[in-house]
């Protein structure tokens, strides 16, 4: 099982996943930025199309602003998990380039090793 969730992590474009996230993070402020400006302009569209019925102009005041407060809530967490996805992507970074340097330093040890073996 743990093989094969290290071959699907492999398989992961990681460099296209780091290049996306700032974009992906970008879009998504951009999304709850404009959910946080649309404000009460529903409100006066329906209070402008309807002149007679003010408990159907009420209901749809209502359910218009549960909507907003929905999209605001969804716009957050679109937000909140850019961001975490962004941290992510930064920390898997961080894990390969100190991977790379333990190879590195692995391989620096068994050539040393082997060395003083062969003297």
């Amino acid at each position: 099982m743990a093989l094969n969730w290290i071959a699907a992590f492999k398989l992961i474009p990681w460099t296209g996943v780091a290049a996306a996230a700032p974009g992906i993070l970008k879009g998504a402020k951009n999304l709850w930025s404009r959910t946080k400006k649309s404000g009460n302009a529903q409100e006066e569209m329906v209070e402008a199309a309807f002149d007679g019925s003010v408990a159907i102009v009420n209901r749809l005041v209502v359910r218009v602003n549960e909507l907003e407060a929905e999209q605001r809530s969804a716009s957050d967490l679109i937000n909140a998990l850019a961001e975490q996805n962004a941290q992510l992507v930064a920390a898997v970074a961080v894990l390969q380039t100190r991977t790379r340097l333990l190879l590195a330093l692995f391989v620096v040890s068994a050539v040393a090793i082997i060395a003083l073996w062969l003297r």
